[in-house]
């Protein structure tokens, strides 16, 4: 038995009880935008946050609440490099932007609003060793992927850049996770595989030309053949956590051919898988099950501070949360 998580898990699920609750959601939905709706914020977790930054600028402090999450993760936990499962996309997503950014002659500042500071490094430190060629020193492949994304960029070819740091981010994360030896991590990494594969089919299916890659991972629960028709990949989904779970999302998906609702769908499935997970008391599932209520509190903030920006109707905004894990 971890019996180490003990005090981790024990940290977080008390933390989790300070988290966005559905009271201070409708206290957020009936104020008015502009100071009635910072004095709102002010009044739930975020306080601290909202403090630090300009008022005009809450995304920031928003930002701020899950890096914080991700340190406090990493600090507490007795095998840390363990849940940088959980970090390492957000240095693939700055490695994208940074190879993308080339194409239009983009320094480092350019990038800088459309980076995250979540990643396991400073993406200013990240930006200095793809500009001097040494990102192997960090992780293997990731310069070799970063020098093949800026060579298609300036073919012209930037539709092939997702596909090439897709692909990193996987390799990436299955040395984490064999290297961490960790039940629940593994059980984790193979969901997000999952719901990769399921997009990466669906799309393949949508674009039958499209040139990219990868349209499937190895380590999930299916076969690539198990999955190559969308009545198959919806017969797969229905065996991940029963057919009504995903029947709104599919059903919307079949109307529209737009994937936003099997994506939310997505992310509420690995968020349910890490909730059964955490009542083990010697599992990791509560870290990572309180990194997600942290991303699900920050997108539901996010919703209603745009919304009411922008001037949107209540019940628009109301229709556009995650209401399912929100703390009582």
């Amino acid at each position: 038995m971890h019996t180490p998580f003990i005090y981790s898990t024990s940290r977080v699920n008390t933390l989790t009880q300070y988290l966005l609750t559905k009271t201070d959601i409708e206290r957020l939905l009936v104020a008015e935008p502009g100071d009635d709706l910072e004095s709102a914020l002010k009044e739930t977790y975020l306080a601290p946050f909202v403090a630090r930054v300009d008022s005009e600028d809450i995304a920031d402090g928003i930002e701020h609440t899950l890096i914080d999450a991700k340190k406090l993760i990493h600090r507490i936990a007795p095998a840390g490099d363990m849940f940088r499962v959980l970090w390492v996309q957000y240095d693939i997503h700055n490695l994208r932007v940074f190879a993308k950014a080339t194409a239009k002659g983009y320094s480092l500042e350019d990038c800088k609003p459309y980076v995250s500071k979540r990643g396991s490094y400073d993406p200013e430190y990240l930006h200095s060793h793809a500009e001097a060629g040494t990102l192997n020193r960090l992780q293997s492949d990731w310069q070799v992927a970063y020098d093949e994304a800026v060579r298609v960029v300036a073919a012209g070819e930037i539709n092939k850049v997702d596909g090439i740091f897709d692909a990193v981010y996987f390799a990436t994360s299955e040395r984490i996770v064999t290297a961490s030896s960790d039940a629940f991590i593994k059980k984790y990494f193979k969901a997000v595989i999952d719901m990769f594969n399921v997009k990466g089919r669906l799309r393949t299916i949508e674009h039958k030309h499209s040139d990219t890659t990868p349209t499937f991972i190895t380590g999930g629960t299916f076969q690539a053949e198990e999955m190559e028709t969308k009545d198959q990949i919806f017969q797969a989904l229905s065996k991940l956590d029963g057919a009504d779970f995903w029947s709104d999302a599919i059903e919307y998906y079949e109307e529209t051919g737009n994937t936003t609702r099997i994506d939310a769908r997505s992310a509420e499935y690995i968020l349910t898988l890490s909730r059964q997970a955490s009542f083990d008391m010697f599992s990791s599932a509560s870290l990572v099950l309180y990194y997600l209520q942290c991303k699900q509190s920050a997108a539901n903030v996010r919703t209603i501070v745009v919304g009411k920006n922008s001037g949107m109707k209540e019940e628009d905004i109301r229709a556009n949360l995650k209401m399912a894990y929100v703390n009582e």
